[in-house]
């Protein structure tokens, strides 16, 4: 992914911020082969790359099980925290309370969003986050 700069240096494709795409990336992914969170977290680099987002200005959220593992496989240089078992909703609606100049990111799998999450997800819905 290289590309040719106005002075006619080789060097790799930079953003509007920068930045080039490796920056966005993370770790190797150790998840299963046919796993959704891999083209999630694919689309994920794309996506900030593209935009130009600051690495250092976004929150990774996350709560226990593979989702967990997907945060560490884009953004290495983003702010990551696993929560407790589907309340992702609500300590990610905390922490953006906490910092507003911070993006958020949160990922859950199938268990921790409909199950156990439905109530901090019902909690964080109504509340005011303006």
């Amino acid at each position: 992914m290289a590309t040719t700069t106005a002075n006619g240096a080789t060097g790799p494709k930079v953003n509007h911020i920068g930045l080039p795409v490796i920056e966005y990336r993370g770790g190797k992914s150790t998840l299963c082969a046919g796993c959704g969170h891999n083209a999630i977290s694919e689309r994920i680099i794309d996506a900030m790359f593209e935009m130009g987002v600051q690495p250092e200005r976004v929150l990774k959220m996350s709560g226990i099980g593979c989702s967990s593992k997907s945060p560490a496989y884009f953004m290495s240089r983003a702010h990551s925290f696993n929560g407790v078992h589907g309340r992702m909703p609500s300590i990610t609606t905390g922490a953006v309370l906490a910092n507003r100049t911070m993006m958020a990111l949160g990922v859950s799998g199938a268990a921790g969003r409909p199950l156990v999450g439905a109530t901090g997800l019902a909690g964080a819905v109504p509340s005011t986050t303006r």
